[in-house]
């Protein structure tokens, strides 16, 4: 799978651009804010139907413009042509071979990787951050997914909607009482499901995860992935959930019990306290929480080591190793990660780098690739 080429139109600062990738490395060189990461946004737009870094959409849309385009000719088993069009006064279309299709039919098409300085994020940043990354990946490689997952954000919102309109001042709303029956039996099927698929996810992610670090680190540090489901409290609960091959039912009576536990508080606070929606992934170096007691370094490592099992975990569910985009990310490696890095891209991926500095680039990578260069929205072959 590659991208053989890209069309701009009014997106971000490209009033318009026509570009021929190279199918294995692309190197874009440039100042900042010349629009090299701008470049990876629109294959990222490409692959997930939106931005990894707009809030809003309309951000995407070049100054003093109504409308910007951004579409790809993809090679995989046979080629296809995808495209996103944006408008500051009508809904987003997104087609697939010139036909206007849904976002769940849209992802998946084009599967990347996506590397940026603030991946730290990962293991730093908030739970959010992680259930993102879960959905992000699984989403790109299942559509079972990623309709479960969109039904799921509906079935949340409508029962949050029944909690916050709750009346405490009459003893027994049974109005409410009677809805929220039927959203929570919703919830907890289509929840339970998304958390199983999390946790099969996570098991095959460490263990490539494991494999990949234990190299890094030269059998140093053993890295391990837990994911930790909203019902569990603690690293060893998880740990032994993690290991136990859960069923369908196990989750959902689990989910039940939370539900029922919790419905109080939830009543008071007008809002969902319970389901998948609060789970979270932890990441283990040597048993110890690398958020709260690894060092830079070795959050780097661990996160390295879990975006190269992303490439090897697509290509498992897949069949086709995704694209690479590495978003000036050579210089925050040290040398012995940048070589490895290096080592694992040259061969197998198409990958599209972007950096300040060409010397960042390791000789081999720009032998193998094209060079471009950047300038104010203007891209030409160096």
């Amino acid at each position: 799978m590659y991208v053989k080429s890209l069309k701009l139109t009014n997106f971000r600062n490209y009033r318009s651009l026509s570009l021929e990738l190279n199918a294995t490395i692309n190197i874009f060189v440039g100042n900042n804010a010349q629009g090299k990461t701008n470049l990876l946004e629109s294959i990222f737009l490409l692959a997930m139907g939106k931005s990894f870094r707009a809030v809003k959409e309309k951000e995407l849309i070049l100054a003093q413009q109504e409308i910007c385009i951004v579409s790809g000719i993809i090679q995989k088993q046979a080629t296809m042509s995808l495209q996103v069009s944006l408008s500051t006064s009508s809904q987003k279309k997104i087609l697939v071979n010139k036909k206007e299709t849904s976002p769940s039919d849209f992802i998946g098409n084009l599967n990347v990787v996506l590397f940026t300085p603030d991946d730290l994020q990962l293991i730093k940043g908030s739970p959010s951050e992680r259930r993102r990354f879960l959905d992000s990946e699984i989403s790109q490689v299942n559509p079972t997914y990623r309709k479960l997952y969109s039904r799921y954000q509906k079935i949340l919102f409508q029962r949050n909607q029944a909690l916050k309109n709750f009346n405490h001042k009459r003893k027994n709303d049974r109005d409410t009482t009677d809805l929220l029956a039927v959203w929570d039996e919703q919830l907890v099927d289509v929840g339970s499901k998304i958390i199983l698929k999390r946790s099969e996810m996570v098991y095959k992610l460490n263990l490539l995860a494991r494999l990949i670090h234990r190299k890094i680190t030269g059998n140093l540090e053993e890295l391990s992935l837990v994911y930790v489901p909203f019902f569990i409290n603690d690293f060893s609960e998880a740990q032994e959930f993690n290991k136990n091959n859960w069923n369908l039912d196990g989750v959902k009576a689990i989910f039940y019990e939370k539900l029922k536990s919790e419905r109080e508080a939830e009543l008071i606070r007008g809002y969902s306290l319970v389901g998948p929606q609060r789970d979270d992934l932890i990441f283990l170096i040597n048993g110890v929480n690398a958020r709260r007691f690894g060092s830079q370094g070795q959050q780097r490592t661990a996160v390295l080591a879990c975006r190269l099992a992303e490439l090897e975990y697509m290509k498992s569910e897949t069949g086709s190793f995704p694209v690479v985009l590495l978003d000036d990310v050579m210089s925050e490696l040290d040398i012995h990660r940048r070589s490895f890095l290096i080592e694992v891209l040259s061969n197998k991926f198409q990958t599209v780098i972007t950096t300040t500095d060409v010397n960042d680039i390791d000789s081999e990578l720009l032998r193998k690739g094209t060079l471009f260069e950047i300038e104010a929205g203007q891209v030409r072959i160096k």
